[in-house]
């Protein structure tokens, strides 16, 4: 049996083809971290008000209305529901979130997309501002909420998305936002 030589000249007795990834790599000089590619992910939808990025678990959102979808006023609904649309013989909810999430409201009448959320039995539409993307994340990648998130937030933010060194997304917790919505405090 004749030896396999290292990067670095030294012999490997074990045949190249018996050796495990890690031993290749060390013998090879690679360092470099081996990254899980069955990690599992969360889809995740982007989105903003006000300026500020937000998402939602893709697992939520069940469609991305334009914005040319008509919105109906309702006298005596609450000042956090925009009014109602009519979607496939189904008439929805389409909810504003500034209000709930200590968000300055926007001014004039907003044109944004709706998100049509589906969660614990509930429909609703929210209206976005701008949609930015629809991607998939590493779990890894969502961090706790930490403690220094604002009041009005920490209630319906289940994780923060450390996007690069100055910019963090938080994920809304949709659960947590209709029951809110659904008591009144938004």
């Amino acid at each position: 049996m004749s030896a396999e030589y290292s990067r670095d000249g030294e012999a490997n007795e074990r045949p190249i083809a018996t050796q495990t990834l890690e031993e290749a790599l060390a013998l090879n000089g690679d360092t470099e971290t081996v990254v899980d590619v069955d990690e599992p992910t969360q889809q995740l939808v982007l989105f903003r008000l006000n300026n500020q990025q937000f998402a939602l678990p893709g697992s939520s959102v069940s469609e991305i209305l334009s914005s040319d979808q008509p919105v109906y006023y309702v006298p005596g609904l609450p000042t956090s529901t925009e009014g109602v649309l009519h979607l496939r013989g189904k008439i929805e909810s389409v909810i504003s979130l500034h209000q709930l999430l200590g968000l300055p409201a926007p001014e004039g009448t907003s044109k944004g997309m709706i998100l049509l959320v589906r969660t614990a039995g509930i429909t609703s539409g929210v209206r976005i501002e701008q949609l930015d993307d629809v991607c998939e994340v590493a779990q890894s990648m969502l961090q706790a909420p930490p403690e220094t998130l604002p009041g009005t937030l920490r209630p319906y933010v289940s994780a923060l998305w450390q996007i690069d060194e100055r910019q963090a997304l938080a994920l809304l917790d949709p659960e947590a936002l209709f029951d809110a919505y659904q008591q009144g405090l938004g």
